[in-house]
């Protein structure tokens, strides 16, 4: 096999140790299996292949077993449904306040609800970069959770399940970062954190913070990076990600606008994009880009 070893399923953090000691095809590396093997650590036959090939009939059946991550509020579902799936990145964008957040801890909730009532059954991992995570609200959330889960249960044969307060905390993990460098790095040792767990959504708490002071030039080559890393874990991991962003001013000759920070490149690159907004109690938010569903918008209470 002549492909490059980036196209295959190896850790990133084996890929890298390859390359700095000069290995970066499949072929170079299949003629030292021998002397690699203390370095890969694992059978190369299996981490060798590249993805499949698919016809459109699997492509659809794998999504329809997936699903996607719903939050169990009935209007806010109305701009998440068939969203916040597996092997897609979706960006929640908005002010200050509009409640980004609030839906990614209700998401790192709701994503462990067990596979037999349609959920995930999945864990969270919780990336913050401008310290708003909120462990007093996951804990609400998740006690609230338990005692819909029970209800559930109390309706159901299934007894496979125990979800407690406490468990549902534990299956949410937690970074903090700070920088842009810190982020890349974070993002690009991320495989070897996520093996043995069962991670299915990533969210990234904000991208606007670590970048923002940034030259753009360097900006971009740095987000063109992330974004190609993160699509490598989701579609390895087969996890979900969100990224929460910003809203900004931009200003051309004729007039300002608020668009999301970091202009239509980065628009181009998400697969759904959702803006929040609030108006007193009430959020309201609008689903403006979705590979799966149409234009929609909603009014909903957290």
């Amino acid at each position: 096999m002549n492909h490059n070893i980036d196209l295959t399923a190896l850790p990133r953090g084996k890929i890298e140790e390859l390359k700095n000691i000069g290995y970066h095809y499949c072929s170079d590396v299949e003629a030292n299996l021998q002397n690699l093997r203390q370095v890969l650590g694992t059978d190369w036959e299996d981490l060798a292949k590249v993805s499949k090939f698919a016809n459109a009939l699997e492509i659809f059946q794998k999504e329809a077993l997936n699903g996607c991550i719903l939050s169990y509020n009935k209007e806010l579902d109305k701009l998440l449904e068939n969203v916040i799936r597996p092997e897609t990145v979706t960006e929640f964008t908005g002010h200050s306040g509009s409640g980004k957040s609030q839906v990614c801890f209700q998401l790192c909730v709701s994503v462990q609800l067990p596979k037999w009532c349609g959920g995930m059954g999945g864990q969270a991992l919780y990336i913050s970069t401008n310290k708003n995570f909120n462990s007093q609200r996951l804990k609400e959330l998740a006690r609230k959770f338990q005692r819909d889960c029970n209800l559930l249960k109390s309706r159901s044969e299934e007894n496979e399940f125990d979800l407690t307060e406490e468990s549902i905390m534990e299956n949410i993990y937690y970074i903090d970062v700070t920088s842009g460098d810190d982020l890349l790095s974070c993002i690009f040792l991320l495989d070897n954190y996520l093996e043995g767990k069962n991670i299915r959504l990533l969210v990234v708490d904000s991208i606007t913070q670590p970048l923002k002071t940034m030259e753009i030039k360097v900006r971009l080559g740095l987000i063109n990076k992330l974004f190609q890393q993160l699509r490598i874990l989701a579609s390895q991991f087969d996890l979900a990600v969100i990224l929460t962003n910003d809203l900004t001013t931009r200003v051309n000759e004729r007039e300002s606008i608020i668009a999301s920070s970091f202009g239509d490149s980065f628009y181009h690159m998400v697969n759904s994009r959702i803006i929040f907004s609030k108006n007193d109690a009430t959020f309201h938010g609008r689903l403006l880009k979705s590979i799966s569903n149409v234009q929609v918008e909603a009014d909903f209470y957290l």
